[in-house]
């Protein structure tokens, strides 16, 4: 799905952006598009933090590849991960991520994302 944003350009420059992009021919979206997925690539590694220790694992839930994790990572916090990617992480990023299938929570202590996994799980296992 496709959102139209608004931001604020400085002529000049937005005259320039528009010459460029009218002699190449190119699709001026498309071309933002590519930039800001660069830009958003770059500073996600930035935003990545190393995972001191995993506090508990549940492998293999909810689904065989999957997990539930609780850690520490380096900046201090806690986290409550899940998916096939985050739990099994040695760098997870800084901030929230909710993705569905895959996400990361962070927490101040260790015992909100103890119950943040807890309740992830009773919900799951709920369901069955």
């Amino acid at each position: 799905m496709k959102r139209t944003r608004q931001y604020r350009i400085d002529q000049d420059l937005l005259d320039r952006f528009d010459r460029v992009n009218e002699a190449l021919m190119q699709n001026k979206s498309e071309v933002i598009r590519q930039l800001m997925r660069k830009y958003v690539e770059e500073k996600e590694e930035e935003l990545k933090v190393e995972v001191l220790e995993i506090v508990e694992l549940r492998d293999n839930f909810p689904n065989n590849g999957e997990a539930y994790a609780v850690g520490k990572a380096e900046n201090g916090n806690y986290f409550f991960a899940w998916g096939p990617e985050y739990p099994y992480a040695d760098e997870v990023p800084s901030y929230n991520v909710d993705d569905g299938e895959s996400g990361i929570e962070h927490f101040p202590t260790k015992k909100h994302a103890m119950e943040a996994m807890k309740a992830t799980v009773d919900a799951w296992e709920t369901n069955i």
